[in-house]
């Protein structure tokens, strides 16, 4: 496959005849063609997929379906926006992990999207989630970019085009992971590095520069979005800079210069965004080998039912994160496809191996990255390259390691549905993905149902006392001890901790040290989960902070330089101060062993 900038489009473009020698073209469609009149259909599009798959939860007012990580991404938002001070970098802030401060970068809530609101923060409304709205960006592009992709591979096409961008719309990792990991759902980068990727194949005076400019500024937006497709956009973007050498349009010197152009960028929106630890140390987490790829993720859908759940049996096995399921359709159609090929392989010898095999090569990369040092098949472990885990703390910044298939998923997809017009007509071609659509829409709308469901679950905060609505009339800070981040099995609120004491805070407008971090620094875990705690014992309460202990903790600070009687029930958790009784009789504060609440 050869991609030229001229009028000349594929065989299958302009007559009935089948393909054998290209798959590109120029469009001169004008819905395909323009910018933005495909802009402007792509977020029609893309809006009505999104109410689909979240109803009244697109509702930037509507905060009461907000759990698990949606939670976190809208506290760490609403609390940087309290902040009244810029900081570098951009995302830090005293509001979260008082009184050291923390980057809310580690909070995941896509924190370009928190930079570009923040200015506006004063005219939009308290509270404000924009996970909605980044729903609807996020399915936009991905519309949009794959019918520029496609109509760079298909040529005038239009409803092949349009078929295959709703493939790419409604592939299950996108639908997956808009449950709640709202930045890891912008797959649209992926879709768009393998844009840049077949537009850089062209043969046009532009295509080096626009090539260069083009990536540097996709790595740009893809950092400030999330590490995960950053990683793969950066992969495949190489694998591009690698056929440009290939086919020496490039020296190695251009190549060279141009990845270091493509580093540079990287490190200083890391920088800026925040997602550079300082010290080097918090990157590396458990987990590892554990959120691996499993060899059946593809093929299961796992428990939400589909045509796929009918016809193969559920093997048991660990965390699969049938995210990465392909869809019965595409399961079909490559089955069916990889016996045509077997057939006909003069369909393959027209590709130009110094295009393809670069980017074969990074999906392979990126497919043994998600597997990980220990492949597993179901329950059954396939093979363990590293059972000692002296490789773990390599990798382990890329602990959920089968997010990288993500990057192989996309680029197998692509490729499946450009494969029927090198072997049948258009029209043959069109009408076989038509029947494969159908058949993947059966398969993926009980994901769709599910995902509707589970966000808009109601999610209410167990506290009732109007003790929670004052407390921030006295004090500036709210601390929880131990906070969320030392582990959710021991902090008061167990694994919804974050989110209950969280929501306080932002609605008291206090700063709050306890959170729900993807990383930290090392030595911020050390103040919070060690030296904040054992001052417990050594200085009394600080009077401009309100205080969230444990029993045991409170059994410390009644016995320390606090002294007893700072420290009440209330909504069976133990809130302390030294400013204020906040109103409340005197009650026993449960004591460890005694029958108390277990918060």
């Amino acid at each position: 496959m050869a991609l030229r900038h001229d009028s000349t489009v594929s065989a299958v473009a302009l007559d009935e005849r089948p393909v054998s020698h290209s798959l590109a073209g120029a469009s001169r469609l004008p819905w395909t063609e323009s910018i933005w009149l495909g802009l402007a259909v792509s977020l029609v599009v893309g809006f009505l997929f999104a109410l689909l798959l979240l109803g009244p939860a697109m509702n930037p007012r509507n905060t009461g379906w907000l759990m698990g990580d949606a939670a976190d991404h809208f506290i760490a938002w609403e609390l940087l926006r309290q902040d009244p001070q810029w900081h570098w970098p951009l995302t830090h802030t005293d509001r979260v992990g008082y009184p050291i401060g923390e980057n809310v970068a580690l909070m995941d809530p896509n924190p370009l999207l928190a930079i570009l609101f923040r200015p506006f923060s004063r005219w939009l409304p308290e509270p404000f989630q924009y996970l909605g709205i980044e729903a609807v960006l996020l399915c936009t592009l991905q519309f949009f970019f794959s019918m520029r992709l496609f109509r760079l591979l298909l040529g005038p096409n239009r409803l092949g085009i349009l078929l295959c961008s709703l493939f790419f719309l409604f592939a299950p990792p996108l639908a997956w992971r808009l449950r709640s990991h709202f930045a890891l759902s912008n797959h649209w980068l992926i879709v768009a590095a393998l844009l840049i990727y077949f537009r850089a194949q062209e043969e046009s005076p532009k295509s080096i520069r626009r090539f260069v400019l083009s990536s540097l500024v996709l790595i740009a937006v893809a950092i400030g979005i999330n590490p995960y497709p950053a990683f793969q956009v950066l992969l495949i973007l190489t694998a591009a800079a690698g056929s440009l050498l290939w086919q020496r349009r490039w020296s190695l010197f251009q190549a060279a210069g141009f990845m270091a152009a493509l580093g540079l960028t990287s490190a200083l929106m890391a920088d800026a965004m925040g997602f550079v630890i300082r010290g080097g140390k918090g990157y590396s987490l458990p987990g590892y080998r554990f959120y691996s790829l499993n060899l059946l993720a593809p093929f299961d859908p796992d428990f939400y039912g589909s045509i796929m759940s009918r016809l193969v049996p559920h093997f048991p096995h660990g965390p699969i994160h049938s995210g990465n399921y392909l869809g019965a359709g595409v399961i079909f159609l490559i089955v069916f496809l990889l016996i045509l090929f077997a057939w006909r392989w003069g369909g393959l010898q027209s590709l130009d191996r110094r295009q393809v095999l670069p980017l074969v090569l990074c999906g392979v990369v990126l497919t043994l990255m998600a597997l990980s040092t220990k492949i597993s098949i179901g329950n059954a472990t396939l093979v363990d390259l590293d059972p000692h885990q002296r490789l773990t703390r390599f990798f382990s910044p890329l602990r959920v390691s089968e997010r990288l298939f993500w990057g192989p998923y996309y680029t197998l997809l692509m490729a499946a549905l450009a494969a029927p017009f090198l072997l049948f007509r258009r029209s043959q071609a069109n009408a076989m993905l038509a029947l494969v659509l159908a058949i993947q829409l059966i398969d993926v709308v009980p994901l769709w149902k599910w995902v509707h469901t589970t966000v808009n679950l109601p999610r209410p905060v167990p506290l009732k006392s109007a003790v929670w609505s004052q407390i921030g009339a006295v004090h500036e800070n709210l601390v929880v001890l131990p906070p969320f981040q030392c582990g959710d099995n021991s902090t008061p609120g167990d694994w919804d901790g974050f989110r209950i004491f969280g929501f306080v805070a932002l609605s008291q407008r206090m700063r709050v040290n306890s959170y729900f971090p993807a990383r930290t620094a090392a030595s911020n875990y050390d103040y919070h989960c060690h030296q904040a705690i054992a001052a417990l014992a050594e200085r009394p309460l600080s009077p401009d902070s309100a205080y969230v202990v444990t029993p045991e903790l409170s059994a410390v600070i009644a016995k320390g330089p606090t002294g007893p009687g700072k420290c009440h029930k209330v909504d069976n958790f133990i809130l302390c101060s030294v400013k204020t009784d906040f109103g409340l009789t005197s009650e026993p504060v449960p004591q460890p062993g005694a029958g108390g609440q277990q918060h």
